[in-house]
């Protein structure tokens, strides 16, 4: 594992897509999976708040990587 989760992340997924018959809508599942998994971890209290931040900052990442967010240029984050 290096310092930067994104990063172990992304090789991850890249490795899961290289594989036969690799599905991009099954990985996406996945992932939320995942994500709903963390959002579980808070305090029920907590957990709304968490998923709003979750699903806001899947949105702005979607728009800065994409380029529709005027000056952004695509990239991956580290």
């Amino acid at each position: 594992m290096s310092e930067c989760l994104h990063c172990d992340i992304n090789e991850l997924l890249d490795k899961w897509l290289e594989r036969d018959g690799a599905s991009l809508a099954e990985l996406a599942g996945r992932v939320a999976e995942s994500l709903a998994d963390m959002v579980l971890l808070a305090p029920p209290a907590d957990q709304s708040k968490l998923m709003a931040d979750v699903l806001a900052n899947v949105g702005q990442m979607y728009l800065e990587k994409s380029g529709a967010t005027e000056g952004d240029e695509p990239s991956r984050r580290h």
